[in-house]
């Protein structure tokens, strides 16, 4: 059972974790989460309550991996990305039309990586949600899709594995030189 997107004063208030605590102490379920971004995300894994953590880690969304993967890592929390292609925003070519997109494309456009403008839209993709999957601690990544065909490309995408160290750190480095600390997390 997750939570989402709540705030962290909200989960300060311990009002929202101790109902999901008493869910499992009940058996309702077995294992509670939090899903969210930033400093909520991080007092989430800080405070103890939880068994996993959902929360945006992509190439063009990096804030979690400095700042809440190493302490989620430490705290044997399950971590699921969300976003593991940060919207695929680049995939058209011009801004998409859809607003929800539009933080990321701006992003992206800063960032510059190299295999967005080299490669076409599939390697591209696939660089990206093997870069999620690469992140140390992380387990598991909802790639969204309406279309099993699609859900196919994704897996086939995954056959070679974890991405080259190289490759990784020169995104890790892009996204150092290149993302101001206001870019966080995508909630």
């Amino acid at each position: 059972m997750h939570l989402h997107s709540c705030s962290e004063s909200e989960l300060r208030k311990g009002e929202a974790i101790a109902a999901l605590q008493e869910a499992r102490d009940r058996g309702y379920t077995r294992y509670i989460g939090y899903s969210g971004d930033s400093n909520a995300a991080r007092y989430a894994v800080e405070c103890g309550a939880f068994d996993t953590l959902q929360t945006s880690i992509n190439i063009a969304d990096q804030e979690v991996i400095d700042d809440t993967m190493p302490l989620a890592q430490q705290n044997k929390l399950g971590v699921i990305a969300k976003r593991p292609i940060a919207n695929a925003a680049w995939k058209n070519g011009h801004k998409p039309i859809d607003p929800y997109q539009h933080e990321y494309w701006e992003r992206l456009r800063k960032l510059n990586y190299d295999f967005i403008r080299d490669c076409e839209v599939p390697e591209a993709v696939a660089i990206a949600l093997r870069f999620t999957l690469t992140v140390p601690g992380v387990h598991t990544a909802i790639v969204g899709t309406a279309k099993p065909d699609r859900l196919q490309e994704n897996i086939q995408l995954l056959q070679p594995g974890a991405l080259e160290q190289d490759q990784f750190d020169c995104i890790r480095q892009r996204w150092d030189e290149f993302a101001p600390r206001t870019w966080i997390g995508q909630t």
